[in-house]
């Protein structure tokens, strides 16, 4: 049977996802690109950052329109929205180093444990507060008090 999802229900995830990674590649472009490792370009890192902070998150609020919204409930959207968002995420993780590499920003030569790192714990602690914003009834409260 087709479900007819409601614009709510279509925008949210990926307005949110685009917000956590957006926020997430503010953070590194700034500590990562500027403080830490400020060597090369200024102007292409925040390219490269603003750029794959809004491709990542849209990419994962589609893959949840598709694969989850409507499909799961409970702890089964929990449990897919996460695994999407999470295993979106660490593959970028894995493309963004191999490139950082190649063009040696963000300290991805000289100090490659805190490039990873610095991906994958934020990965891991917004990972439950993403998918519990978009697939469970008080996650949809908070978003609705905030206007989403």
């Amino acid at each position: 049977m087709d479900q007819v999802l409601s614009r709510v229900q279509m925008v949210r995830p990926i307005t949110v996802a685009i917000a956590l990674t957006i926020t997430g590649e503010i953070i590194y472009f700034l500590l990562w690109g500027v403080v830490w490792f400020p060597e090369g370009d200024l102007w292409r890192k925040l390219g490269w950052t603003a750029t794959c902070g809004l491709a990542m998150g849209a990419t994962i609020g589609a893959l949840v329109l598709l694969f989850v919204t409507g499909r799961f409930t409970g702890r089964r959207a929990l449990a897919a929205a996460g695994a999407v968002y999470a295993g979106t995420l660490l593959y970028c993780t894995a493309l963004c180093f191999l490139i950082a590499r190649s063009v040696d920003y963000f300290g991805a030569n000289s100090d490659p444990s805190l490039f990873v790192g610095g991906s994958v714990v934020p990965i891991v602690l917004t990972t439950v507060i993403y998918a519990w914003l978009v697939t469970s009834e008080n996650g949809a409260k908070v978003l609705a008090r905030v206007g989403l």
